[in-house]
């Protein structure tokens, strides 16, 4: 009777805990990504990266448009492939610098054209023309207008400009590049509105984008949601029909609601050491790694995890596995700083926005999930919970593996798209069906262990 009672007198301080975890989750409001963009085919394609001390602009034409254009002006220039583009390089450029105009609200900048390329663009052979344009005193300072005159030399031809970044005007959208503007004919400008442009609205929305990387990074979530299936639980020396558990140790004992906090704690800390780490270090391009190897290192550390969640590994060891995996997913969160093209400065400064973007965001997914562990581990349910969990994030791990190596989507995907649409009404559903776990399992006796049953 006096173990009921003690058990008895906590339920109303979780229950308390639970409220009010539900009703904070209820006030955050995470945004969506923007709308991908791209070029269709045929048309040309301008993308535009705004700098606090640079615009840099790239065109990519496709080439019978550019003999098109270019006939009338480079004699006999038939461009159709990168060594005809090499031939006529000079020509080019000087077509392109007198024909793209950038220009803020004290005039036009200086222009410079830097290495013509080629590239398949939409499948077609393209010109790839970096452009940078720099004012003289080194600061852009209010609106930017793009001219791009070169479309009046393609009548009824379609130029779409696409803003890659603007940090310091809070742009940055994880993915393709957003279209802006379609030019055609007589309309040649389109104009940047920056009245808002500063440091801080760049780490605003950096530590937005922080925040949307983790709510729309299921990998990433689901790797530190199989590490906290444990956070409640002690791994002890396998007796009796477990010493055959890995390396001897077994889930057999539960942890206080305080000490399972902590331990919680201790793994997002050695996640976020280690992924900050590598997010640094291959954000400012001091280091880098294939995108596929690391891709599939992410799906290989849920894995890890959740053989980990089954049976122990190593005492401790979710600790250990969320600092070192969290090199791994750091240079997976790079990607995004690395698509933004930002300078040295815009890049550290993004990279201390978007870390704390992840860490909020890290913050309320253990806040959401946690005290349902910790309901539920004082249920015998628990074990079967735990262990249903763990196996579903190995075979959607196998499943996303599977699919980067034929580089398709995993079978899975429609899953994790149906959640994502609808986040709160999935996290309802969580939170009932733990609540119905809580209140019709039995409560355990004295002998009774969250380790696996039977």
């Amino acid at each position: 009777m006096p173990a009921r009672q003690s058990r008895g007198s906590r339920r109303p301080r979780l229950r308390t805990i639970i409220l009010g975890v539900v009703a904070a989750v209820l006030a955050v409001w995470l945004g969506g990504a923007a709308p991908a963009s791209a070029h269709p085919i045929g048309a040309t394609g301008v993308f535009v990266t705004v700098h606090s001390d640079a615009v840099d602009v790239e065109v990519q034409i496709p080439l019978d448009k550019l003999s098109q254009a270019v006939g009338s002006v480079i004699p006999g220039a038939t461009i159709t492939d990168g060594a005809s583009i090499r031939s006529n390089e000079a020509a080019l450029s000087d077509y392109f610098s007198e024909r793209v105009v950038v220009a803020d609200e004290r005039g036009t900048m200086p222009l410079k054209v830097n290495d013509l390329g080629y590239d398949v663009v939409n499948g077609e052979p393209s010109l790839v023309v970096p452009l940078r344009a720099s004012p003289v005193d080194g600061e852009i300072s209010g609106e930017v207008v793009l001219d791009y005159s070169a479309g009046k030399d393609l009548p009824g031809h379609a130029v779409y400009v696409a803003l890659v970044s603007d940090w310091q005007n809070g742009h940055v959208v994880e993915g393709e590049p957003a279209d802006i503007a379609i030019l055609t004919g007589d309309q040649t400008r389109v104009s940047l509105d920056r009245a808002d442009a500063s440091w801080f609205t760049g780490m605003t929305a950096t530590i937005g984008l922080g925040i949307q990387h983790i709510a729309e990074g299921t990998d990433h979530m689901l790797f530190l949601i199989t590490l906290m299936l444990v956070a409640p639980l002690i791994a002890s020396r396998a007796t009796g029909r477990r010493r055959l558990s890995a390396c001897g140790w077994s889930w057999t004992e539960k942890r206080a609601v305080w000490p399972t906090v902590r331990r919680a704690v201790l793994i997002v800390l050695a996640f976020t050491l280690g992924h900050t780490v590598t997010l640094a270090l291959v954000s400012l391009g001091w280091i880098s790694f294939p995108t596929t190897p690391v891709e599939i290192l992410v799906a290989v550390s849920i894995i890890v995890a959740g053989v980990h969640a089954i049976t122990p590994l190593i005492p401790r060891g979710e600790i250990l596995m969320a600092g070192i995996f969290g090199l791994v997913h750091g240079a997976a969160f790079a990607t995004t700083i690395l698509d933004l093209q930002l300078n040295l400065g815009a890049t550290i400064a993004a990279v201390l926005g978007f870390n704390i973007g992840v860490e909020l965001a890290q913050l309320v997914l253990v806040a959401l999930i946690l005290p349902w562990l910790i309901l539920l581990v004082r249920t015998p349910s628990y074990a079967w919970v735990r262990c249903a969990l763990a196996v579903a994030s190995v075979v959607f791990s196998i499943g996303w593996i599977v699919g980067i190596a034929t580089d398709s989507d995993s079978v899975f995907t429609p899953i994790f798209a149906a959640i994502a649409a609808q986040p709160l009404a999935f996290y309802a559903v969580l939170v009932a069906g733990c609540a119905a776990l809580w209140a019709f399992t039995k409560a355990p006796g004295p002998k009774d262990s969250p380790g696996l049953p039977g």
